[in-house]
């Protein structure tokens, strides 16, 4: 299983740490905005607890419209690699990215596997806080894009990931189900959310659903790791 969450929500990624620490799983963290100190503090502090990293855009634009029209090698100046380099200089290791708002077309998947990097899309459930586009949508654990192989992962490059939140009208009984899935089928499965606290609303998960994903997974003998843990690509 894999667990990441988007954006700036530096306070309660270290609130909800010592979670994580309880059931010995491992999130990644993908950071939206300038590296500035506070940034680079909260990186370092989740990645010295053994918790992956990664880049979430300088300024969150859509990498297929900022490629189309700039080109792949601007867009990675000017939205990519700000980011990355405030990392190195810094001692902070990424090796992902998690494409703003699930958008990407095959320019973006090429630029960043040319750097060797995962790329995380989120699909299976949409943005949908009318709940509308989801009214026919199957059950999360019977969409099969959702799971891999390890063979299928080391391939993949783009991890397609389904988003909890209520916005995203995700339920728990549904999350759990993939995770049943992926321990019988011996297959990888992965969700994302943006703030974690109690009484989390809109795009962010309850404190009280990660816990109990967390102790599931636990139960059934499911690894919960970052994606700097996953298999290595093939080349």
């Amino acid at each position: 299983l894999s667990l990441s969450l988007d954006d700036r929500n530096f306070a309660e990624w270290r609130a909800a740490e010592p979670i994580f620490a309880k059931y010995g799983a491992h999130a990644t963290f993908f950071v939206s905005g300038t590296i500035d100190n506070e940034a680079v503090a909260t990186m370092k502090y989740l990645y010295e607890r053994g918790h992956s990293v990664g880049l979430h855009g300088l300024n969150h634009v859509n990498s297929d419209e900022a490629i189309a029209k700039h080109g792949a090698d601007k867009y990675f100046a000017d939205d990519v690699y700000p980011q990355y380099e405030r990392c190195r200089v810094c001692y902070v290791t990424v090796k992902s990215f998690a494409y703003p708002n699930g958008r990407y077309s095959e320019a973006s998947d090429k630029l960043f596997r040319a750097n060797g990097w995962w790329g995380v899309l989120p699909g299976a459930a949409p943005y949908d806080p009318q709940g509308v586009k989801q009214k026919d949508r199957n059950p999360l654990q019977t969409i099969d894009a959702l799971f891999a192989s390890e063979a299928e992962l080391r391939k993949r490059y783009r991890i397609d990931t389904a988003i909890l939140g209520e916005a995203y009208h995700t339920d728990l009984d549904e999350v759990l189900a993939c995770l049943k899935r992926a321990k019988e089928r011996k297959e990888f499965v992965s969700f994302t959310s943006h703030g974690i606290s109690p009484d989390a609303k809109h795009i962010n998960l309850k404190t009280e659903w990660l816990e109990k994903i967390l102790a599931y997974a636990k139960e059934i003998g499911l690894p919960v790791v970052g994606f700097d843990e996953l298999p290595p690509l093939d080349k």
